[in-house]
């Protein structure tokens, strides 16, 4: 199975994990622990073992924190409290379990090697306070199309899809259409 990654951040890879936002149907990259764990690795994060159904129910239900906040942010609106506190939670959880460790003269974040499903969940939750904390809040959209959500890195602002190869292209192409059909 190919795993599209266009978020630019994990915890919008984690949000994007639902193939298609806008369809109905039930295709979800953490549906069963064999789907879960070959887009864990297509992330480069390779998993401990095989995720019980609650862990995977776990990671679900934060992904749908993760995306619910920063959809409100993209759209403008104020990120919902509680999925704020979810995150918040789930960072906090992770300090308790994998805080920080000396290197060099600083600190580092002592992340596993081999991740378990609530390792997994501390780094996402890390990666959107980042987000939500750092200078590119203001750059995080929507596909109009599909419905993920990605940083925009481009130097002008104006990426307006996910992708150009899969949105872009369709919409370009639809777009197309309509002006030669009318």
């Amino acid at each position: 199975m190919d795993f599209e990654h266009v978020g630019n951040a994990p915890c919008l890879e984690l949000a994007n994990s639902v193939p298609d936002r806008r369809e109905e149907g039930d295709r979800d990259w953490l549906g069963s622990a064999e789907i879960a764990d070959g887009w864990a690795r297509s992330l480069d994060l390779e998993l401990a073992s095989t995720p019980s159904g609650r862990d995977l129910a776990d990671l679900r239900a934060f992904r749908e924190d993760v995306f619910e906040t920063f959809t409100a942010i993209a759209s403008g609106t104020q990120a919902p409290q509680r999925s704020l506190n979810s995150i918040t939670d789930a960072h906090s959880r992770g300090l308790r379990t994998r805080g920080y460790r000396p290197s060099g003269r600083g600190i580092v974040r002592d992340w596993p090697r081999m991740w378990d499903v609530p390792s997994l969940i501390a780094l996402f939750a890390d990666s959107a306070l980042k987000e939500l904390t750092g200078d590119r809040l203001d750059r995080v959209k929507s596909c109009p199309s599909c419905g993920w959500l990605f940083v925009d890195t481009s130097r002008n602002r104006s990426r307006r899809w996910c992708s150009m190869q899969t949105c872009g292209g369709r919409d370009k192409a639809l777009r197309h259409y309509r002006k030669t059909r009318d």
